[in-house]
């Protein structure tokens, strides 16, 4: 049976001249870059003009391949009428192509029924947590650079797929990366333009087979074939490139391979001076989906978070998670003109200048950097706090005896943590 052939890209957010310009170029190399299929990893719209999404498939479809793209963050206002050739993967369910089977995510994150009786390809447009997927800002949420979802771990987990289509973090658009049996590729982005106004997007050809055999070739806009300083593989590049995506990024291409009882977590949290616990459940881990330890603690404490903010909205209309500098802004008195560094409130919080709340979870924060602040709100009429949860571990009750207390005494009700790598039947 011939290999499965595809057309990958993603993130080109609206840029109808990009397209036009992509489809023209690989109009002229038909005789060179040949694929069965086109698959857009999401961002292909621009919520502002939303009349790009039409043109833009439109101009694919020109490619005379069957078009299938997920959704993005940015694919929004779409219009209702489809393009003839194209079809959202996520709505048409799983298809199966030359003995492969694709399967897109876009918005859903309940997995499909398949008889995994041949190999997956797997399509979203967010990367894994903790795969190739770098955001923006150091600010992000919770203190984490992570654009990936923890939902997509749990994807990969239930399809074991062969390959995983995805884009969104451009930091690694362009790059591949084999772990396990599964690699990863990450498209974005097609949109890409040097400070010279030239094109030079990404996107790749893919081969696979249904024995699983699998080969991948990259371009770029306006590229040519030239040898990779770094590894000496003849790579395609853009102009004036002289080392190829995959060793740009190889420092943070590290795979830590875990122990496999890390897969199996047991969570409890009670609120100090109840006997009840609030969670009390063994939690699934994808283990072979994450990068290394330090992404599995990111991983775990985000699980908790969720976990505990579901359980917490029982009783309260909404809750906040707090994220330290909103912690700062919350509870620290203002000084305006004075640049008060981070370090200085965690380890020299003084609470006649900074206030006594604040610098009593300063302290907490020093002892440990997962303590989270958490706030249970009402809304009668206006929305009001109603309670201020600190969450802790159980080992810091005994290590920060003092600091807790006065935590307590400050009006913060304790949710204190305890972990233990198993199943509850294990304790």
């Amino acid at each position: 049976m011939d290999e499965l052939r595809l057309l990958c890209f993603s993130d080109v957010h609206g840029k109808v001249d990009i397209v036009e310009y992509f489809v023209e170029e690989l109009k002229k190399k038909t005789d060179k870059i040949k694929f069965d299929v086109i698959i857009a990893a999401g961002d292909i719209n621009n919520p502002q003009k939303p009349w790009t999404f039409t043109e833009i498939m439109s101009k694919l479809a020109e490619l005379g391949k069957p078009v299938f793209y997920v959704k993005g963050n940015w694919d929004v206002n779409l219009p209702a009428q489809d393009v003839v050739g194209v079809a959202d993967l996520e709505k048409i369910a799983p298809i199966k192509i030359k003995g492969i089977t694709l399967v897109g995510h876009g918005r859903k994150t309940k997995p499909f029924q398949i008889d995994h009786d041949s190999p997956v390809i797997l399509v979203t447009h967010y990367p894994p947590f903790s795969i190739m997927d770098k955001g923006k800002k150091l600010n992000a949420p919770r203190q984490t650079q992570h654009s990936g979802l923890i939902e997509i771990n749990y994807l990969i987990q239930y399809y074991k797929p062969i390959v995983h289509i995805f884009g969104h973090s451009h930091s690694y658009g362009g790059v591949d990366w084999k772990i396990g049996d599964t690699l990863y590729v990450n498209v974005a982005r097609l949109d890409r333009v040097a400070k010279n106004g030239k094109y030079i997007g990404n996107y790749c050809i893919l081969e696979v087979s249904p024995s699983k055999k699998l080969h991948i070739k990259w371009f770029f806009l306006n590229g040519s074939w030239k040898k990779c300083s770094g590894c000496g593989r003849l790579s395609h590049l853009p102009p004036g490139w002289t080392l190829c995506r995959k060793c740009a990024s190889r420092r943070d291409l590290r795979f830590e391979s875990l122990p496999s009882q890390f897969s199996k977590l047991h969570v409890k949290v009670s609120i100090f001076g109840e006997n009840k616990a609030l969670l009390n459940e063994t939690v699934n881990i994808p283990l072979k989906t994450l990068a290394n330890k330090e992404a599995y603690n990111d991983f775990v404490e985000k699980i908790i978070l969720d976990k505990l903010s579901q359980k917490l909205q029982s009783r309260y209309e909404k809750i906040l998670i707090l994220s330290k500098d909103k912690v700062v802004e919350f509870y620290g008195n203002k000084n305006d003109g004075i640049i008060v560094p981070f370090s200085e409130l965690l380890f020299s919080c003084n609470p006649k200048i900074y206030g006594e709340k604040l610098c009593t979870l300063m302290r907490l924060f020093s002892k440990d950097k997962r303590v989270h602040v958490l706030w249970g709100i009402r809304d009668k009429g206006t929305l009001t706090i109603e309670s201020e949860y600190v969450l802790i571990s159980r080992d810091l009750i005994h290590s920060a005896t003092r600091d807790v207390g006065e935590a307590v005494r400050k009006g913060f009700s304790l949710l204190v943590l305890e972990k233990q790598l198993g199943s509850a039947s294990s304790h």
